[in-house]
């Protein structure tokens, strides 16, 4: 690797992806459209003042490192671009290989090789099974909402990142992996999972009893706004007295489709109001023809609700069209842009803070629910969402008023 090449690698940083990672799988986030733009290097003649220094490390240990191995120059350049990624402190501003940003692009479509469950990472490093797609291989397989997956293949999943660990349950759509399980009473059970294509469903509906419909939305990509269209034109067609919104487990998307998305429960009114590193303010507004803007309507929400599903919980709450049930939101008050790299590489950078049209921050903080209703360990096994219900009880007081 030249020095040229060398500084063009490291200078697309100047310019500018789960939670990551995010608890859901890869941390959709929140972001501009389109999600993915090229970076065009500087000139040498731009370098910063600081660079010298790098070079000198870097000379230092290409001239006097003990190795018996030839050196990973795409190693130590990612490893330089990490470091200075950490220096920020910014947990959504968020270095990706080209592997990793092959998978987050996937997350986005909605559509990959997998085995159909969405996971959060464990205190102990592994991943916690959190929802199956129904009929999808996890579900056929015996996988179950609460499981701990140890194993991949035989590896264990302690100590690698989200990314790493989620590639390990991808793959080509036939092969089989081989999973280590724990149970959530401690039983551990090995099960073989076929991988197959996955289509994440972005939205559930269904009608519970007293006339309240329930409509979930999973995610905030390319074919939500469709699929939730649809959903609430079935659901009117049932003539539901109150509307039951689960944004539950959603960990976000593109910002543009989340005020779509508000836009069918609020019929006027500003939905968000972002901030540039300038200080300027800009206030994205409710679009008209909105399908359920009269219906009685509660919202739930968790831990693993994010950013864009938070701008939809805000929207909503703020223009008093509904109340929050559930727990403290993830906090994700930020918005991206994610810059593909000259190596195909990606870096995915903050660039606006967004606020709820009350002018209430998020990020970091969260959005309290006005009903906190904790789902428990116990409640998971029993298959007992007391959210819900206390959800379901609200409404039914206001249709009782």
């Amino acid at each position: 690797m030249s020095n040229w090449e060398k500084w063009a690698v490291v200078a697309l940083l100047i310019v500018l992806v789960a939670s990551t990672t995010f608890a859901a799988g890869f941390g959709l986030g929140c972001y501009v459209w389109p999600a993915f733009r090229h970076v065009q290097p500087r000139v040498a003649e731009e370098q910063p003042e600081e660079f010298p220094v790098f070079w000198e490390a870097w000379q230092l240990i290409e001239d006097r490192f003990y190795r018996e191995h030839e050196l990973d120059h795409e190693a130590m350049t990612h490893g330089a671009i990490r470091g200075m990624v950490m220096s920020l402190e910014d947990r959504n501003t968020v270095f990706l290989t080209q592997e990793e940003t092959n998978m987050f692009n996937e997350d986005l479509k909605g559509e990959f090789g997998g085995i159909g469950v969405t996971v959060v990472m464990t205190a102990e490093g592994y991943l916690r099974a959190l929802r199956l797609i129904p009929g999808a291989a996890a579900e056929k397989a015996g996988v179950k909402a609460g499981d701990t997956i140890l194993e991949a293949d035989g590896k264990s999943l302690r100590g690698l990142t989200m990314p790493e660990s989620i590639g390990l349950l991808r793959g080509v759509p036939g092969t089989e992996v081989h999973l280590l399980v724990r149970r959530p009473e401690g039983d551990l059970v090995e099960l073989v999972v076929t991988r197959a294509l996955i289509e994440i469903p972005a939205t559930e509906i269904r009608m519970l009893d007293d006339g309240i419909a329930y409509l979930a939305l999973w995610e905030c990509t390319g074919r939500a706004t469709r699929q939730l269209r649809e959903g609430l034109r079935q659901i009117g067609a049932e003539e539901p007295r109150a509307l039951l919104l689960d944004l539950r487990g959603n960990p976000g998307g593109y910002l543009h489709i989340a005020v779509q998305i508000a836009s069918e429960f609020i019929a006027d009114g500003v939905v968000l109001i972002e901030r540039d590193r300038n200080g300027v303010e800009t206030e994205h507004k409710a679009q008209r023809g909105g399908a359920a803007t009269e219906l009685p309507l509660a919202v739930l929400v968790d831990s693993s609700t994010a950013s864009a599903a938070e701008i939809i919980a805000g929207a909503i709450r703020d223009n008093n069209r509904g109340l929050l049930v559930g727990e403290r939101t993830f906090g994700k008050g930020s918005v991206q842009i994610t810059e593909r790299l000259s190596d195909r590489s990606s870096l995915k950078v903050s660039i606006m803070r967004w606020y709820t049209p009350s002018g209430q921050g998020i990020d970091g903080e969260g959005l309290t629910p006005d009903i906190e209703v904790e789902l428990t360990e116990e409640d998971l096994l029993a298959q007992h969402d007391v959210q819900l219900e206390q959800a379901v009880a609200y409404l039914l007081r206001e249709l009782s008023l």
